[in-house]
């Protein structure tokens, strides 16, 4: 069944900006955790990749964010950079989650971001 055009600017608008500013802060914890912390147990050369993809992503995000705004959040951002980014921040959950593991009371969330926890805000 085919959408109005005039619901489908409104389901883009529902979607894809919480979607990018997801993105925005799980990519912001993931720099936190690979710049900031001792991660013995992934090879140097394979952090600094993975960061180096993380800031990548970040600019390309960065990009989309402004083409969506100066849109009027009309323009989409292609399914297939969404599900880069997406493989990108399951990537650097592991890494979290093996640190976690190894560091319970490591906190690497950004500075002044929102919590996600309801009860905090």
């Amino acid at each position: 069944m085919a959408v109005p055009d005039a619901d489908a600017g409104d389901l883009l608008k529902e979607i894809l900006g919480p979607l990018l500013d997801d993105f925005k802060y799980w990519f912001a914890r993931s720099v936190k955790l690979l710049e900031r912390n001792d991660l013995d147990f992934i090879d140097s050369s394979d952090r600094v990749m993975l960061l180096e993809q993380v800031r990548q992503a970040r600019s390309e995000l960065q990009s989309a964010e402004l083409l969506y705004s100066l849109s009027d959040n009309k323009v989409g951002v292609d399914p297939k950079l969404v599900a880069k980014w997406h493989r990108l921040l399951m990537r650097c959950a592991e890494v979290g989650y093996r640190y976690r593991q190894l560091h319970p009371d490591a906190d690497f969330s950004p500075p002044d971001s929102p919590s996600l926890d309801p009860d905090t805000q």
